[in-house]
């Protein structure tokens, strides 16, 4: 299943990890990686807007999991 994985700013207080409701997240050497699936299209952009909206700097977005068959370069 393919998880796009946010990575912020800081590790996130409780407050603001409630604001964001039950997105796994992590806290990875002074940043907060939240973990998004990819089941939910509208979870992506919900999120990076919530994030602007409370002042909360995201570092860097990637799409991580593993690739569907029709992905394979060597198919």
């Amino acid at each position: 299943m393919q998880v796009y994985e946010v990575v912020v700013d800081g590790q996130l207080s409780a407050d603001l990890s409630d604001a964001l409701g039950t997105i796994p997240r992590r806290d990875v050497g002074g940043a907060t990686v939240l973990s998004l699936p990819t089941a939910d299209p509208e979870a992506l952009p919900r999120v990076l807007a919530l994030l602007e909206t409370l002042g909360i700097g995201v570092t860097a977005v990637h799409q991580v999991g593993d690739p569907s068959p029709s992905q394979d370069p060597a198919g």
